[in-house]
């Protein structure tokens, strides 16, 4: 009993401490207020001079009161009322790029939005429609405002904060946000999973025993089975304003196991730095000893940029060509251990990989078709008798022909530096970072990359290096 009522004191003492740091102030309050009073108030007056029937409206976590303090990401909505189509949306974003001025991006997810800084805040401006989620929606970014009064409806006094320390124990354990480059979980569902269960800690307790295939129905009308079968994901959150969705889609399954794996350490042991990850200062001439003493090999492609991509569509080229350059490596016999890539998202891209070497002996022996395969076998003897990359052989031992061939080019560095050269496109690198490394990018290993070890990537590279999550002690 008292260990019990030491455990609660101990966990309800940790709360308070994470809660002063992630709740926003009143001074706070009032300024994302202000500053969200006078954009829907300026921009809905803007559109109805150009003659639109629209309003805009901020939404997401500010509309909710779940943000964390110090974040300045906004959403404005620009709501078409009935009637409109997506002819509509050129002309709206004309009066968003008006109403800005300079410095705003231009994006793309299933129909056009502006990105942009005004007044310190990350603003994105997205178009959508107001509909009757009863008749379907004209548009994804439809179920926003739905999202935001749903969640209004739902979220008692006093479970704000729980999504707030729910949001920020996912990022200090990196699983937080459904952006491709996280593949993790949105705020929306952290929102969902708060009104579902009740509390931060009853969300954690329940990650803990979850499975591959989990099911939370909110709603409670579905059939697990039947909704396992139409989700491949490893989570499955039907969403409760539009049931034919998946509010849990961008949840990898790294992300979904990494939480269940984070809430099982926090409950056994609650501690801070769950929610405030250590950062160590990386001291890169140690940085590079370490290297040098794993006796693996770490071979680095770095792609320079001079345009600003979308991120998530940045990511998902990223993504594509580490799978490829990795594939890649693997089918040319180099054992890749472990992969990654970081970037700044502006001028630098740097993918990572961890070879058991990264120059190999220069034959290899190959197996070939059983002796008793007549044709098969002389096959195999006609393209290697005498062949000029055919070292010894071919040779029968036990029931198969074997041969020793030379490798095309048994070192990995100059191995990409070939298959890159035009842009990696024939190795199935994405076209846009394919145009890039056409521009030029260069292989590095081992010692070579003290050349790129800025600050930030030294970081990223002593977090790789590592492979432990700080928060597993």
């Amino acid at each position: 009993m008292e260990d019990a009522m030491g455990r609660d004191a101990a966990m309800g003492a940790l709360r308070d401490s994470v809660l002063v740091e992630i709740v926003p102030g009143e001074g706070e309050k009032e300024r994302v207020r202000d500053f969200c009073l006078r954009v829907e108030r300026d921009l809905t007056e803007r559109l109805r001079e150009a003659g639109f029937r629209a309003v805009a409206e901020v939404h997401g976590s500010v509309a909710r009161g779940t943000w964390l303090a110090e974040e300045r990401d906004l959403d404005v909505f620009i709501i078409l009322e009935e009637g409109y189509g997506r002819d509509a949306l050129p002309g709206v974003l004309d009066v968003v790029k008006s109403y800005v001025g300079e410095g705003w991006v231009e994006a793309y997810a299933e129909h056009p939005y502006l990105m942009a800084e005004i007044d310190g805040f990350s603003v994105e401006f997205v178009p959508c429609f107001r509909v009757d989620p009863r008749e379907g929606l004209i548009s994804a970014t439809d179920r926003t405002p739905l999202h935001t009064e749903y969640v209004r409806d739902r979220l008692a006094p006093g479970m704000h904060d729980e999504v707030r320390l729910l949001k920020k124990f996912m990022k200090g354990v990196e699983v937080y946000g459904a952006e491709v480059k996280v593949g993790g979980f949105s705020g929306y569902l952290c929102e969902l999973l708060v009104i579902h269960l009740g509390s931060f800690e009853e969300v954690l307790e329940r990650a803990t025993a979850w499975g591959s295939g989990e099911v939370l129905d909110l709603v409670g009308e579905a059939d697990p089975e039947a909704l396992r079968e139409r989700f491949a994901e490893p989570l499955i959150v039907p969403d409760p304003v539009d049931p034919g969705r998946n509010v849990a889609s961008a949840v990898s399954e790294t992300s979904f196991w990494t939480l269940t794996v984070a809430a099982r350490a926090f409950l056994d042991e609650p501690r801070l730095v769950f929610f405030f990850p250590d950062v160590a200062l990386v001291e890169i001439p140690r940085l590079l000893e370490e290297i040098r003493e794993r006796e693996s090999s770490l071979l680095l492609v770095v792609v320079e940029d001079g345009e600003v991509e979308v991120p998530d569509i940045l990511w998902g080229q990223l993504y594509k060509s580490e799978r490829a350059i990795s594939g890649f490596l693997e089918n040319s016999d180099f054992r890749v251990m472990r992969s990654a890539v970081w970037s700044d998202e502006a001028r630098r891209h740097v993918f990572v990989f961890e070879l058991e070497e990264a120059v190999l002996p220069g034959v290899v022996r190959r197996m070939g078709p059983p002796v008793g395969m007549e044709e098969s076998g002389r096959r195999f003897v006609e393209a290697h008798k005498g062949a000029e990359d055919t070292v010894s052989g071919p040779w029968m031992e036990g029931r198969r022909w074997w041969v020793e061939v030379r490798r095309p080019e048994p070192d990995a560095k100059r191995l990409l530096a070939s298959a890159l050269g035009d842009g990696g496109r024939e190795i199935g690198v994405s076209r846009g970072i394919g145009e890039r490394m056409r521009s030029g990018f260069a292989v590095l290993v081992d010692d070579e990359i003290a050349d790129v070890l800025e600050p930030d990537f030294a970081v990223f590279l002593d977090k790789f290096l590592k492979g432990r999550p700080g928060w597993l002690g």
